[in-house]
C-alpha cells in the first residue's frame, strides 16, 4: 500500500504543506493517517505538518468511541487533532437523504478545520473499492459522462483548500494487509452493514452477485470504465472551456450573455458543458440541473433561432434563473427572489 500510495501521491508535494487527513476511525481512514505518517517520518527537513481531522456524526451509539479512538490515535503519533461534533444528531430521514447530509455536515467541518490550521490539502480515505461501488450506483440512479468518471482523485474545497484522494488505486483487501502488518486495531462502523442505505446493498449483495454470476472481474471493468469516461470528459471540459472564452461575456451587472455564432455547429454535449460551466463559475445552483434542463438551454442556444431579430424566446429554468435569446445572443440572469 505504501509504493501505491508514495506513487499517487509523492511525498515532495506535501512534505512542506499543512495537510489536514479525514480520519473516521474505519480501517481505510486509520490507514492512510499511518501510511502518510510512516513517510512523513523519513523527511527529517519537512517544514510541513500533518494534522488529524475527525467528525462526529452522532448517528451511532458508538460514534463517542469512534471520536476518543481516533483522538487517542493521534496522541500516540503525536499528532494534532482537530475534533468535530453535530450540534444535533443529524436527520435520520433514511437511506440517500441521510448520506447526504451527513456527507456535506462532514465537508463543512473539514473545510473549517483546515481554514483554521492553515492546511493546503485535506486527505481523504476513499479506496478503489469505493470507486466501484460509486460508478455502479450512479449508473442505477442515472448519470453522464462526468459521473461515470467516478470519484475525482482531487478536486478543490475551496480556493485555498484542495481535496486529495491518494488511496483511489489501493483495495480494501490491501489496506486490512498493511493495517494487520503492523498490528493497527480500528474500528468497525455497524451502519456499512445497514442495507436500507442504498450503497451498501450495491456493496455486499450487488456487486457480489454480478461478480458471482457474471463477471468475475467487474470491480476492474467498472474501474476501467471510470478511466475512459474521465479521459473523454477531460477532453470535453478542455474544448468547452476554448468556446467560454469565445461566446461568454459576463457583465457587471450579474448578467451572462452569450455570443451564439461560435457554437453554431457544435455537438448539444460541448454546448451542455459549457453552459454548466458557466453556471459553476457564477456559483449558481446545479441540483436541479437534469439532463432535460441542459439540453432544453443547449437547444434555446444554437437551435434555429427566433423568427426575426425582434422576436426572442425564453426559459424559466431551476434557481429562479431565466435565459431569454434575441436574434444572436442569450441571456442568462438571476432572478431576485421576491
Amino acid at each position: 500500500m505504501l509504493n501505491q500510495l508514495t506513487t499517487s501521491w509523492p511525498v515532495s508535494e506535501w512534505r512542506d504543506v499543512t495537510v489536514l487527513v479525514a480520519v473516521s476511525g474505519g480501517a481505510d481512514s486509520v490507514a492512510l493517517l499511518c501510511g502518510l505518517h510512516e513517510l512523513r517520518s523519513h523527511e527529517h527537513e519537512a517544514k510541513g505538518k500533518l494534522i488529524v481531522g475527525h467528525f462526529n456524526h452522532r448517528l451511532r451509539e458508538t460514534a463517542d468511541h469512534d471520536a476518543d479512538f481516533v483522538k487517542d490515535l493521534a496522541a500516540d503519533l503525536q499528532l494534532p487533532c482537530e475534533i468535530g461534533r453535530a450540534e444535533e444528531p443529524l436527520s435520520a430521514t433514511g437511506g440517500e437523504g441521510l448520506e447526504a447530509t451527513a456527507r456535506a455536515a462532514r465537508y463543512e467541518f473539514l473545510l473549517r478545520a483546515a481554514e483554521k490550521v492553515g492546511a493546503r490539502y485535506v486527505v481523504t480515505a476513499h479506496t478503489c473499492d469505493d470507486q466501484a461501488e460509486t460508478i455502479l450506483h450512479r449508473v442505477i440512479r442515472g448519470t453522464g459522462l462526468a459521473g461515470l468518471a467516478g470519484i475525482q482523485r482531487a478536486r478543490p474545497l475551496s480556493e485555498a483548500v484542495t481535496v486529495i484522494r491518494p488511496l483511489l488505486e489501493v483495495c480494501r483487501a490491501e489496506v486490512v494487509a498493511y493495517l494487520s502488518d503492523r498490528s493497527q486495531t480500528f474500528c468497525l462502523d455497524e451502519s456499512n452493514e445497514d442495507l436500507s442505505f442504498t450503497r451498501n446493498r450495491i456493496r455486499h449483495a450487488l456487486l457480489p452477485q454480478v461478480a458471482a454470476q457474471y463477471n468475475p472481474n467487474v470491480r476492474e471493468a467498472l474501474l476501467r470504465l471510470a478511466q475512459l469516461a474521465g479521459d473523454a470528459q477531460q477532453v470535453i471540459e478542455s474544448r468547452a472551456r476554448e468556446l467560454v472564452e469565445q461566446a461568454v461575456h459576463i457583465k457587471s451587472t450579474g448578467e451572462v450573455r452569450l455570443d451564439t455564432r461560435p457554437l453554431q455547429g457544435q455537438p448539444m454535449h460541448l454546448v451542455r458543458e459549457l453552459l454548466i460551466q458557466v453556471w459553476k463559475q457564477q456559483n449558481w445552483p446545479l441540483q436541479q440541473m437534469g439532463l432535460d434542463e441542459w439540453s432544453n438551454l443547449a437547444t434555446l442556444v444554437v437551435g434555429p433561432g427566433t423568427m426575426s431579430n425582434s422576436a426572442t424566446s425564453s426559459l424559466n429554468l431551476p434557481g429562479s434563473l431565466r435565459a431569454s435569446k434575441e436574434a444572436e445572443q442569450v441571456t442568462l440572469l438571476r432572478l431576485k427572489s421576491v
